[in-house]
Formats: structure tokens, sequence, C-alpha cells
């Protein structure tokens, strides 16, 4: 396997949730890596390179793209689907010991990645059931170190074919856990796709620093301070595959499917307008606009990871986090508004109030009581 031993996986830790929030412990990679590789201490991911096991499933499984590679480019998937234009493909992993078509089977087409399958995202699967009838050759997985994957590449295709239902493109997917093993021919072979095309000397640097990109848990790695975080936190973390999903989904999406369910927030009448919630949101799918006097908060539901950190941040647990039907799910949807005013203290935006104070500030003791404690301190 091509990132066996964590060969060629870089970490951006600055990306994790659990930098960028730590109170929302995201364990998906921790949980889900069949080697356990992968450890979470003090809120920092690290790498066991020796347990690594080379699947992949950290690059679709990570909601925020903490794991990538100069390596890997599940597009090209895609662009070997479009030149062969076959209407059923075999898709077949990086271990598999016979990536060939069997002879009755050559009017279809075949795919080998160089990872376990369970490395392709949920978008990826969305795209490529856009083009082909798919079937996944599982036939080997039973005796693979990895197996322990699978669950989470079903969970990544059903998505898939939720999304393709909901887009009015039905698809078919299928699993092949039984398959007479075919002879080795050329013109059956699998053709191999799931790197990035690059140049012989890129190649060559590429392989100089190999397996570098990793972090270790020996301490030596020079930790990212909260407020270098606090400073990115804005960047959109969005990962690739979901950005090209969006666009994807909305092109190619027709009446007559049936929605899908997706990330909803409502917001309770007793928010404070303290602004926390689309401060702290990672991919700014909630996003809060003043015009004039009036305040609005929208939201994406397309672009929500569900990784709740709008309610750990939200002072008043206002707001609500559920999962609904809808047939819309990248367009910028208001969820709620209120008459603000300027703070007297802070000039921030804040709801009109007796005092006219934010919320903060209205926590905030005033003058008389700060001089009366630091009397009380000082004179007993």
């Amino acid at each position: 396997m091509l990132f066996k031993n964590g060969n060629y996986l870089q970490i951006d830790a600055s990306r994790c949730l659990n930098q960028l929030h730590q109170g929302v412990e995201c364990r998906h990679c921790v949980n889900h890596c069949p080697g356990e590789a992968l450890v979470l201490s003090k809120h920092d991911i690290y790498l066991i390179q020796d347990k690594c096991l080379g699947c992949g499933l950290c690059f679709s499984d990570c909601p925020t793209q903490v794991f990538t590679s100069k390596q890997w480019d599940e597009t090209t998937i895609v662009a070997t689907l479009k030149e062969q234009k076959a209407r059923e493909t075999q898709f077949f992993c990086g271990r598999h010991s016979t990536p060939y078509l069997a002879k009755e089977e050559r009017d279809k087409a075949a795919i080998q990645i160089p990872t376990c399958l369970s490395s392709v995202s949920k978008g990826a699967w969305y795209e490529i059931g856009l083009l082909t009838e798919v079937e996944l050759r599982l036939d080997e997985c039973e005796e693979c170190p990895m197996k322990g994957s699978l669950a989470r590449l079903c969970l990544a295709v059903n998505t898939a074919l939720e999304w393709l239902n909901a887009s009015g493109h039905p698809a078919e997917f299928s699993y092949i856990e039984i398959a007479e093993k075919a002879k080795r021919k050329k013109k059956l072979q699998a053709a191999s796709c799931g790197l990035k095309i690059t140049s012989r000397r890129d190649l060559f640097l590429s392989l100089l620093g190999r397996g570098n990109d990793s972090n270790t848990p020996d301490g030596s790695e020079r930790r990212i301070s909260i407020l270098e975080l606090r400073k990115k936190h804005k960047l959109n973390v969005l990962p690739d595959w979901q950005k090209r999903f969006a666009e994807s989904y909305q092109n190619h999406f027709q009446q007559g499917g049936s929605p899908a369910y997706w990330p909803s927030i409502k917001v309770k009448t007793d928010c404070v307008n303290c602004g926390m919630c689309a401060r702290y949101c990672p991919t700014q799918a909630l996003q809060i606009k003043v015009e004039g006097n009036e305040c609005t908060h929208s939201f994406v539901s397309g672009y929500c990871l569900d990784c709740r950190i709008c309610m750990l941040a939200c002072p008043t647990q206002s707001i609500i986090r559920e999962r609904q039907v809808d047939q819309e799910p990248f367009e910028v949807k208001d969820i709620y508004k209120v008459p603000v005013t300027e703070c007297k203290r802070c000039a921030t935006h804040t709801l009109v109030n007796e005092g006219n104070l934010c919320y903060w500030c209205a926590k905030e003791p005033n003058q008389q009581d700060l001089l009366s404690d630091i009397r009380q301190k000082l004179f007993g």
C-alpha cells in the first residue's frame, strides 16, 4: 500500500476540530483507524507510523481534511471514468491480488486505487455514481488487516446513494464478496488511478521527503498556540471533496428525487445575539449579518460539518441542532432575525434592551462594585 507506515501522509493540526474548539472532542480518525495508528493527546493528533496500515480512511473520514497527501488525488478517478465511458465499472483496492476482469466481463471497465476503497470520500462516490454503475470488489477483504474500515466504506457509499437519489439521479452500487479469480490479461487489467499526475522531478523530491510530514508523539514538533489558531479559525476548513460535491450537486440537481436529511439549526428566542456561534463555525455555514438596525442569522446546511461547535459556544444554550429533510441544502436560509442597537460600552451590535448593553458588557461589574471589592481586600 502506498501510504503504509504513514508514507507521504501529511497532518495539518490547525484544521483539527479539537484545536479549533477543544470542547468538541472529535474522534473520527482515532475511533475508526483500523490499525490504531492515530492518538489524540491534549487536543493534538499524532500518528504512530509503525502501526499505519496505509488504508487512507483518515483522508475521507476526517470532517475537516486534517490528513492529506501530495500523492493522493481522488479526482483522477472521475477523470478516468469519463475517459472509459463504461456503463459498469469494477473497483479494486491496492491490495487486491488479481485486479482483472473476467473474460465474460470485458464490456465493463475496471479501476484500481493505491489504497483501501474506504479512502474514497462520500462526495467522490457521488460523482462516480453519476457516471457509471459501481461494483466494489470486496472478495479479499475478509483476510485483509484493514477490514475494519469496511463499515466506513459502506456508510460513505450509502450516503452518496442518498444524495444521488435526492438530486434525481438514482444509481446502482453493488458489493462483490465472492468472485472467481480472473487470469491476468493485459487487456482486462484494472486501470490505476487515485494518484496526482506529477513530473519525475516532483516524484523524486517527494521520495526524498518520504514520511517526514507526519506528527510524532515525542513532543519535539512545535505546538500551534491557541492564539495562532484563533487567527486561523476564520479560514474555511471545508474539505476539498465537500467543495466539489457542493458544485456537483447543484449542477446535477433535477426534480423527482427523495429529499435527503441534512443538518439543521434553530435559534431560540432567548438568544442574546452575542455572535459566538457564527464566530466559531469552522466552515462559516452559520453567519450573522447586520443591515441597518436588524441582525440576521443565516445557515447553509450543505456546508455544515455537524460538529455542533455552535451549540458548545452558545453561552445561553439557544442553539438547537437537528437533522431535517432539505430540498435545497446549498441555499442560504435565514433562520433568525432580531432588531439590534449599538452597545453603549463596546459599540458592538446587541439586542435592544433597557441598558443597551451587550451580553458580555452586562456581565461585567460596574466601577462602584470594583472599587468596593478593592477596599474590602485592602482594609478587610
